[in-house]
């Protein structure tokens, strides 16, 4: 008799200490929390900053990019003035010393252009970085108030 009594109050005591926890936690209001009105105005705040921020951002871009433009475009033309001087120079009666030489005159021009490039875009820096975005507005959680109106039910006929 007594296992039995002894076994039943262990098992009631487990059975409602299960029961209690849910119910503990049930309220998860916090009284520190911000109320649905300042989060969702933090959360417009914050969106209007992140819109301000993309369009700084698409604008260093342009910049970014016609500046890269510009130094490729020099390069570009570095490189065939390189190329058509040394075209200008080779003519069907050279020797091969000096075809080598405007060969080697040719490569140390495209060589010191790109060095010149390679240097220019070190200068302008890196790309912009995009902005990141606004964490989402948590949602709002909707009371669980018992519907008034008459719920749909099948009628037999």
């Amino acid at each position: 008799m007594n296992k039995s009594r002894t076994a039943a109050v262990s098992a009631l005591v487990i059975a409602s200490s299960f029961l209690v926890l849910p119910l503990a936690g049930a309220d998860n209001r916090n009284s520190n929390s911000p109320s649905p009105t300042e989060v969702s105005k933090d959360f417009k705040s914050a969106m209007e900053k992140f819109k301000e921020d993309q369009k700084t951002f698409s604008e260093a871009v342009k910049a970014y990019d016609a500046a890269r433009r510009t130094i490729n475009k020099a390069f570009k033309e570095s490189v065939d003035k390189a190329l058509s001087d040394a075209k200008s120079l080779s003519a069907p009666g050279q020797t091969q010393l000096q075809k080598r030489q405007s060969a080697v005159a040719k490569q140390s021009a495209v060589i010191a252009a790109t060095a010149i490039r390679d240097a220019a875009i070190e200068a302008l820096g890196p790309a912009p970085v995009p902005p990141t975005p606004p964490a989402k507005a948590p949602r709002m959680e909707k009371s669980k108030k018992p519907q008034t109106g008459i719920s749909p039910s099948p009628s037999s006929n």
